[in-house]
């Protein structure tokens, strides 16, 4: 039985990841930062800004832990560039051959159209940043293995039941005030957790020796305007309400500075606003050619029936199969 590390794992991605890889089979390692209620088997509790000790090898590593994408500059090179050092530490001096460090679509920046696994790559916020300089730490670290293998998932935007994505937004829709900034009119591409977890499954059994790098995305494109009348038709409410966005940053300035002089978290960052406003439209092509993956969510309208708990796909293919057994 193969086994696997993942870091990040008491998060929405990590916990689906875990969960399908146990399901395919493989003895799972499930570390997390802090210990909760439920641990299963395997649970190692670390916070990864520290150095890794004591940890059995793996014949994977899956990393996914990380800051919130809309932290800043110093919060992020403190939090991921420290963890993602402390892991490849461990992973080298452990022999680790095999890794997978999810990565995400605003390495790319403000591409025009879809952006390939061969686009340029010019992040125009932190959390791009942060995310192209650890791919690029991974890339030359493990260079240094023999016969290592290296898969880097840059993902689209992600949702599915429990995001704190769908939270927040079905229950601003439902109090009937729901601010967003701009016209709502960015182009990007969404994936469902579902369909990610399903990618780093793909990467494992599929992916070639040596670096490799593939976007995950659903096959359609969209815009949050798009994507927010979907849920809102889907909730039986009122679409959000589309501010100017000089308005908005106005807020995000404002809110940012009273709420640190108070020492409070911000509702808004400048840094969150510009996250949400830069297109990421990707190409899935070469992840299907190369890896075998397949969206089982082909487009966010499909998705979001599942993730509002509004669709039978899942009840309905569970029947199908045990009558055709």
């Amino acid at each position: 039985m193969s086994s696997v590390l993942i870091t990040g794992a008491g998060g929405l991605i990590g916990r689906r990841v875990a969960q399908t890889m146990r399901r395919a089979g493989y003895d799972v390692r499930a570390l997390i930062r802090k210990a909760g209620q439920n641990n299963t088997a395997g649970t190692i509790v670390h916070d990864l800004r520290l150095p890794l000790a004591n940890v059995p090898p793996a014949d994977w590593v899956f990393h996914l832990a990380g800051a919130y994408a809309g932290a800043g500059e110093d919060e992020l090179q403190r939090a991921d560039l420290a963890m993602a050092k402390n892991l490849i530490r461990w992973g080298i001096s452990a022999r680790v051959k095999n890794w997978i460090f999810a990565s995400a679509a605003e390495v790319y920046g403000d591409v025009e159209g879809f952006a390939t696994e061969n686009s340029p790559t010019a992040p125009v916020i932190p959390y791009g940043r942060i995310k192209l300089q650890i791919e690029k730490l991974f890339i030359q670290e493990l260079a240094k293995v023999p016969n290592c293998r290296l898969v880097i998932l840059r993902i689209g935007e992600v949702y599915g039941s429990g995001s704190k994505l769908l939270s927040e937004l079905t229950a601003r829709l439902r109090r009937g005030f729901c601010p967003w900034p701009g016209s709502g009119e960015v182009p990007l591409s969404f994936v469902h957790v579902e369909d990610v977890a399903a990618a780093f499954l793909c990467a494992a059994q599929n992916a070639a020796p040596g670096a490799t790098i593939y976007n995950v995305a659903d096959d359609k494109a969209a815009t949050w305007r798009d994507f927010t009348m979907c849920v809102a038709s889907n909730c039986g409410t009122r679409g959000p309400q589309f501010l100017p966005m000089g308005l908005v940053k106005l807020y995000a300035s404002a809110s940012t500075l009273g709420c640190r002089l108070v020492g409070q978290e911000p509702v808004l960052t400048p840094h969150a606003l510009r996250l949400i406003t830069t297109p990421k439209l990707l190409s899935n092509a070469q992840a299907k050619h190369d890896l075998g993956f397949q969206p089982q969510y082909a487009t966010y309208s499909e998705g979001l029936e599942e993730a509002l708990g509004l669709s039978h796909h899942t009840q309905d293919g569970a029947a199908q199969a045990s009558a055709s057994r």
